[in-house]
């Protein structure tokens, strides 16, 4: 229930390491959650009572009207620095003394907020905080976010409208957008500017176009074309940029000066970049807000009670994208194998393929991969693949039957999840890996297959035909995104290249105007589902990368860390090391 006072604070615990960097002199005595050391021998510190307080000594000969002056910018506050500090009169070398957050100046709040919470970031719309984030000792509130991050406690109303939060309950892990309307001024000038902002638009001939200054180091390709319009794929992004080339007069695509005014057709932009009053803006921001109310509530220390399913994506006679010889097959089953490992290593969760490679899932110690067309989708009987359209109807297919029988067990559905590791074929340009989603537009209607190879296979006559409700479709996009999110985050973490443009999508879009969820993701039950492209093949790092053990043991524990926060259960980089190992002894 809502209330309009100060919201309760959340009854669930923040299973967070506390850390004690520096002790702190008798100047400075305060109960601290979490002390993070700065420059010069400050530390920035959370209370346990939910105050940010940066701790400082005084310079030499420095008096509290001086020391206030540096430190806030003016003498007056030297009054309630003395109050915060037990009405000190005389600062003592060697001492740290606190002063409240309220009255920094600006660039040691800035400071202090990312010493504290190292996970969060700014983003074109605001201040995103991950609950817990490294700091919170104890129970972190709306209101204490509101306080730290606006100033003022009562703007927590804008912060749960602002993520369509049905109450003011907040948890773990969880990531929260503060509004740029209601940030604090400090935090506001370190947004970058909207993605949006960034174009203007004109009409020229009848048509309409964005217009965009191309800014120094940017190329056409990647900067406008893979930016703004979302194409990844070369033949794609070539003509597109051909195309741009021609509408805003560029005779030489490697060579535009800076600031240049680069033209796209408007009806190439993704959605978020349209004018305010578009409709298919208006269509994509109400499908956000649907999709962002759901966020996962599950909890589970170790994974105890999680079935994650793995999918390896192609395989047999599909091989997948290849480029110089590599692959796609061989070595995202190889990436599958490793996340398997490592979870059944590490955790408690029940970890199931939908395909194999011959009768075991044993691990090949090599960097390059031998060629192998053994793969069989583990179907009741098993597909050994033949047909890549089969092959992939048949994963969605187990995957439900999975999905259904755990539920009969009266499995809760949000303990189950899905992740499907390819690699992608994109424009040479790009790097890095990048999550798909099921976008709820994207998976209206019924949809089933017919014909022999599907008759005989037991997951096909138990549910020949799949239709998801309004609900279920928002739903499973909202929790697939969070669940993207934690993935990413897990491939930042740990060192890995991501894809520098909206590495988080809810379909494919190719060519000029058609755009899709991909089969294993668009008919797939389970709720929390995502398609990982762990790099580029057609980018010759990323190609010399996966075919190294050490990147795809790195991409497996990035995965694993995105399934772990996801059910609020993090682990060291050291006891994911210790994992890593343990797990290439068994």
């Amino acid at each position: 229930m809502r209330t309009e006072g100060r919201p309760q604070r959340s009854p669930c615990l923040i299973g967070l390491a506390i850390t004690c960097l520096l002790a702190v002199p008798a100047g400075a005595e305060t109960a601290s959650s979490r002390r993070v050391a700065l420059e010069a021998g400050q530390v920035a510190a959370l209370t346990k009572d939910h105050r940010i307080v940066l701790e400082t000594e005084p310079e030499k000969g420095e008096g509290l009207m001086r020391f206030s002056a540096r430190l806030t910018g003016t003498p007056q506050h030297a009054d309630d620095i003395s109050a915060a500090n037990g009405d000190v009169e005389v600062l003592l070398s060697g001492v740290r003394y606190q002063v409240p957050f309220d009255l920094l100046l600006p660039e040691y709040q800035v400071a202090v907020v990312e010493a504290l919470f190292p996970e969060d970031r700014g983003v074109s719309a605001g201040w995103r905080h991950v609950v817990g984030g490294g700091a919170a000792g104890g129970i972190e509130s709306l209101w204490d976010i509101a306080a730290w991050f606006t100033g003022d406690g009562h703007n927590y109303r804008a912060i749960r409208d602002e993520n369509s939060l049905q109450d003011e309950e907040v948890r773990p892990g969880q990531s929260l957008v503060v509004p740029a309307a209601v940030l604090r001024p400090a935090l506001r000038s370190v947004l970058p500017p909207p993605e949006e902002a960034l174009l203007t638009f004109e009409r020229e001939d009848g048509k309409e176009f964005a217009v965009y200054h191309l800014q120094a180091g940017e190329a056409l390709y990647s900067s406008v074309v893979v930016r703004f319009t979302g194409r990844v794929y070369a033949d794609d992004v070539n003509s597109l940029a051909l195309e741009i080339a021609h509408a805003s007069h560029i005779d030489d695509v490697t060579d535009i000066p800076i600031g240049y005014a680069v033209k796209i057709p408007i009806d190439l932009l993704l959605p978020e970049f349209l004018p305010a009053g578009d409709p298919r803006r208006q269509e994509y921001e109400s499908s956000l807000l649907a999709s962002n109310q759901y966020t996962n509530p599950v909890r589970a220390d170790r994974l105890e009670g999680v079935t994650v399913i793995l999918d390896a994506g192609h395989g047999g006679r599909d091989v997948g994208a290849t480029s110089h010889g590599v692959w796609e097959s061989l070595y995202v089953y190889d990436v599958m194998l490793r996340t398997r490992r490592l979870l059944k290593t590490l955790t408690a969760a029940t970890v199931l393929t939908t395909t194999r490679d011959g009768d075991g899932f044993g691990i090949s110690d090599r960097d390059v991969l031998p060629p192998s067309h053994g793969h069989e989708v583990l179907t009741q009987p098993p597909y050994p693949i033949d047909d890549a359209k089969v092959g992939v109807n048949l994963r969605w297919y187990l995957a439900n039957s999975i999905f259904e029988h755990l539920r009969e067990k009266h499995v809760d559905g949000g303990k189950v999840i899905f992740l499907s590791i390819h690699a992608d074929s994109l424009h040479p340009s790009l790097r890095g890996g990048m999550v798909y989603i099921p976008g709820a537009s994207g998976r209206l209607g019924s949809f089933g297959k017919s014909g022999a190879v599907y008759a005989r296979r037991r997951e096909v006559q138990e549910q020949p035909v799949v239709t998801f409700s309004r609900h279920e479709r928002e739903r499973s996009e909202g929790l697939s995104r969070e669940l993207a999110e934690k993935i990413v985050h897990g491939f930042q973490r740990t060192g890995l290249e991501v894809h520098p443009y909206k590495p988080i999508r809810d379909r494919i879009v190719r060519s000029r105007h058609w755009s899709y969820v991909p089969a294993v993701l668009r008919y797939n039950e389970v709720p929390a589902e995502a398609l990982i492209e762990v790099c580029n093949l057609n980018n010759a790092q990323d190609r010399q990368l996966i075919q190294t053990r050490k990147f795809r043991q790195q991409v497996a524990e990035a995965i694993v860390h995105g399934i772990l926060d996801y059910y609020g259960y993090q682990v060291s980089p050291e006891v994911m090391a210790a994992g890593s190992v343990a797990a290439m002894q068994r």
